[in-house]
């Protein structure tokens, strides 16, 4: 998984909007993610898993009862918290700060970070592995072998299955200043010995930074001071898994005048990669933003390429993230707005800029730098940045999440609480064990033994034009009152903001058989139905795709449903433009007299654009 970690400035040096170009919304509003804010947090860093859950890590001031110390939080893709800020560093005497971190599939991570005085040589580059859970996997880890003299600007990636590799900038036994390496398996241990990245040793190789495909593949990027000819210029080297190189050390940059510094690379799941600079005078004015892309050889996808369209005053720091099918976003610090804020531009997978570049933090007072951006194999993005006084004290470390996702369910927690209100009639609905499909612990129990309506709601949903969920269900017996003839009940509502039915699903139970139904409402009141479709009485996952048509007397509205994953109906042609999704209830709803039994919910979600699938 690709990671991104800002580059460190020690905290005694800190004194005391654009229309979003994203076929991705942005996904609720900026968020604080330190719980902490005494003195600064900064520095911050983050990692995604395969599903979107993300953890954030960040240097603390004073936190850990010495100087810098490095803490972590970890979030649902839908921007839950999953349990309280943790301290990552067990050593706390003296300095460590400058954290990267890397996930795996399954949300496993690892972090890395530069400690001061804890090895022999005064800077040393150390980490800590931690489960999907946050708790910690084996001790602190050394991860520098060689310890004479600096070791710095840490950065690690991780592969799916947990492999990762660490890279930082240090001296090694040649005594040059120079790009380091070291493999480790999923469980920690070094694999190989410490390995040098550059081939090109004069002068200081420094601000590494790494990549991996999900297959192990990695790439390392860092500038080298003189080897272009004109200062600081942008260099790469492509390795296999098992560390061997791939091809020799490449030269990124084409434009050589000046300095180009402070590269990030980003990386898709074939090995496509990505790499982005500050580069000085280049755009015509102080410092600006540029990229390339190369290919999984390292062959070069077109010449170099501006990422910034404003060019007035400062546009530095840069940061990259690309998802699986190679659409990348690139964030940066600017001061066009007239302080430090944070703006972004979308790219697709050939480089075409996709609408225009935007300010992605919402409070502008003071300074707003140093972002780092990650984003899941979907494409669901998560940008990171410090703001200057913004949490009441010194800086602090703040998000904004973009993208598809619009809600899950939150049961793990093990109550109803991510959840806008709930209709529990007691305790008769309830998160527990039984319900739990799919590999959770818990899932929804909606005990039906009256005609009271049992439901979830979710209000996240704002005049939504497409909106997708997918759920997991089982119907565990369930009977709707077939001795009295009722033999019907809505397990699933979408509505608009008055209340009307948008799109309906209905499970049906005749002579002991289930199936089930999804219904649409159209512009005049009528509605538009699938045919009854049988399930057995066990789990299943259904997946309903709603799309409100594009206008008046333009009837393209489509409704897919999916059961297990095979697209059952679609229904097209619907005109049914004046409705749009704005809050859904899951449940036992329209329950009749005669009903009784338990029916099971489970795993949630909803998005705008994406496929969800099964978990």
């Amino acid at each position: 998984m690709t990671v991104k970690r800002a580059a460190f400035v020690p905290a005694f040096l800190f004194a005391a909007t654009a229309t979003p170009g994203w076929a991705q919304s942005a996904a609720g509003s900026e968020f604080r993610v330190n719980a902490t804010t005494a003195f600064s947090q900064l520095s911050a860093g983050a990692a995604t898993d395969g599903s979107g859950n993300f953890v954030v890590v960040w240097a603390s001031y004073g936190q850990d009862g010495e100087s810098l110390g490095v803490f972590g939080q970890r979030f649902r893709a839908a921007g839950a918290r999953l349990g309280l800020e943790f301290q990552v560093n067990s050593y706390t005497t003296g300095t460590q700060a400058v954290p990267s971190v890397a996930s795996d599939g399954n949300g496993n991570f690892v972090v890395v970070w530069l400690s001061v005085g804890q090895d022999a040589g005064g800077y040393g580059i150390f980490g800590q592995r931690f489960n999907a859970a946050a708790i910690r996997q084996g001790g602190e880890f050394r991860v520098n072998t060689y310890t004479t003299g600096l070791h710095d600007y840490p950065s690690v990636a991780a592969d799916i299955n947990g492999n990762f590799v660490v890279v930082w900038s240090g001296y090694g036994p040649d005594k040059t200043l120079g790009v380091s390496g070291q493999l480790f398996d999923a469980f920690g241990v070094p694999q190989g010995v410490e390995f040098r990245v550059n081939t090109y040793t004069t002068g200081a190789q420094r601000a590494p930074v790494v990549t991996s495909e999900p297959s192990g593949n990695f790439v390392v990027v860092w500038h080298s001071d003189a080897q272009d000819g004109s200062a600081y210029g942008i260099f790469g080297q492509r390795f296999a898994a098992s560390g061997a190189r791939q091809g020799g050390e490449f030269h990124v940059n084409s434009f050589t005048t000046g300095n180009q510094s402070s590269p990030r690379v980003a990386s898709d799941a074939s090995g496509n990669f990505v790499v982005v600079w500050t580069s000085g005078g280049q755009d015509g004015n102080n410092y600006g933003v540029f990229g390339r892309r190369f290919d999984a050889t390292g062959a070069p996808q077109g010449p170099e390429f501006q990422v910034n369209s404003y060019t007035t005053g400062l546009q530095a720091s840069p940061s990259v993230a690309a998802d699986e099918d190679g659409t990348f976003e690139v964030v940066w610090t600017t001061d066009q707005d007239g302080s430090y804020d944070i703006f972004g531009q979308r790219f697709d997978a050939a480089g075409v800029r996709q609408g225009s570049e935007f300010r992605v933090n919402s409070y502008t007072t003071g300074y707003q730098n140093r972002a780092a951006i990650t984003s899941s194999p979907d494409g669901d993005l998560v940008v990171v940045w410090e703001s200057y006084a913004q949490d009441g004290s010194n800086y602090g470390v703040f998000g904004q999440r973009y993208g598809d996702i619009i809600f899950e369910d939150g049961f793990e927690s093990g109550d109803l609480t991510r959840w806008s209100a709930a209709a529990t009639n007691g305790v008769d609905l309830n998160v527990g064990g039984s319900g739990a499909m799919a590999g959770t612990l818990g899932g929804l129990q909606a005990f039906v033994n009256d005609t009271n309506a049992l439901f979830v709601q979710d209000d996240t949903p704002s005049a939504e034009n497409r909106y997708r969920a997918r759920f997991y269900f089982d119907p565990n017996g369930f009977d709707p009152g077939e001795s009295q003839s009722h033999f019907r009940t809505r397990i699933l509502i979408a509505f608009d903001d008055s209340g009307l039915r948008i799109v309906t699903l209905v499970l049906k139970r005749q002579a002991g058989a289930y199936s089930v139904q999804g219904r649409v409402r159209l512009n005049d009141g009528t509605r538009a139905d699938t045919g009854f479709f049988p399930i057995a009485d066990g789990p299943h996952f259904f997946e309903v795709d709603w799309i409100r048509s594009a206008g008046p007397g333009i009837a393209n509205g489509l409704f897919t449903l999916r059961i297990d994953n095979v697209a059952v109906s679609t229904l097209v042609d619907l005109d049914n433009d004046s409705i749009p999704v704005d809050f859904v209830r899951m449940g036992a709803l329209s329950i009749k007299t005669g009903a009784a039994g338990t029916l099971y919910y489970d795993q949630f979600e909803s998005r705008r654009q994406r496929l969800i699938g099964a978990e």
